[in-house]
């Protein structure tokens, strides 16, 4: 392998990893951030907070597959 394709395999893996952090970031603290506005506006504990969240946690688990399926079909 010459360093310019080392080079750009390497971008592209970074860039995958990035990409994942971001979804799960987003998924995550985007949910909670609406589940925290939900409860202040209906004066619930963290009723909505918890559901958002679980429901965060999955919603990026989800991205997170549909993401990496592409390239784990790559590789068979």
């Amino acid at each position: 392998m010459s360093k310019k394709s080392v080079w750009v395999e390497a971008m592209r893996s970074f860039s995958l990893i990035s990409q994942l952090g971001i979804i799960v970031v987003v998924c995550i603290f985007g949910c909670g951030f609406f589940g925290r506005f939900l409860d202040s506006k209906f004066s619930t504990s963290p009723v909505f907070t918890l559901i958002f969240i679980f429901i965060g946690i999955g919603s990026a688990f989800c991205g997170v597959y549909r993401t990496l399926l592409p390239f784990m079909k790559k590789r068979k």
